[in-house]
C-alpha cells in the first residue's frame, strides 16, 4: 500500500512537471504566432489600401487588432497596445504611426514602421 502512494505520488509530480513545461511552449508557440498573423494582416491590410485606391486603417485595440474585414484576437500573454491606428495611404504607405510596441512576459517586441513606404521591422527586446 505505501508502496502504491509512493509510485502514485512520484508520477503526480512528474505529471505536473511535464504539464508546466507543456503550457510554457504552447504559450511560446502562440505568441509566435501571433506575431506571424499580425504582420500578415499589416500586409494585407498595406495591399487592401492600394487594390481599391482609398485610406485603410489597421486599429488597435488592446485585446483585438482589425482591419474591418479581418479580426486578430491578442494572446492573454501579450498586452497590445489600445486606441491606436496605422492608416495606410492609397499607395499603401503608411502615413501615421512610427512604432507599435507589445509586452510580453519575456521582453517587448517592437514594430518600427516606416513612414511613407509601408515597411515594418520587428525588433524584440528581451528583459534582463
Amino acid at each position: 500500500m505505501l508502496e502504491s502512494l509512493l509510485v502514485l505520488g512520484l508520477v503526480s509530480i512528474i505529471a505536473l512537471a511535464l504539464s508546466g513545461s507543456v503550457q510554457s511552449s504552447f504559450a511560446a508557440v502562440e505568441e509566435q504566432i501571433f506575431f506571424m498573423e499580425f504582420e500578415e494582416l499589416y500586409r494585407e491590410t498595406q495591399k487592401h489600401s492600394v487594390a481599391s485606391q482609398q485610406k485603410t486603417s489597421l486599429n488597435l485595440d488592446g485585446q483585438t487588432i482589425s482591419n474591418g474585414s479581418q479580426k486578430l484576437t491578442v494572446p492573454k500573454g501579450i498586452q497590445a497596445p489600445s486606441g491606436q491606428s496605422i492608416i495606410f495611404d492609397r499607395a499603401g504607405g503608411n502615413s501615421s504611426l512610427a512604432k507599435v510596441e507589445f509586452q510580453t512576459s519575456k521582453g517587448a517586441i517592437r514594430y518600427q514602421l516606416y513612414l511613407g513606404n509601408g515597411k515594418i521591422k520587428r525588433i524584440k527586446e528581451t528583459k534582463n
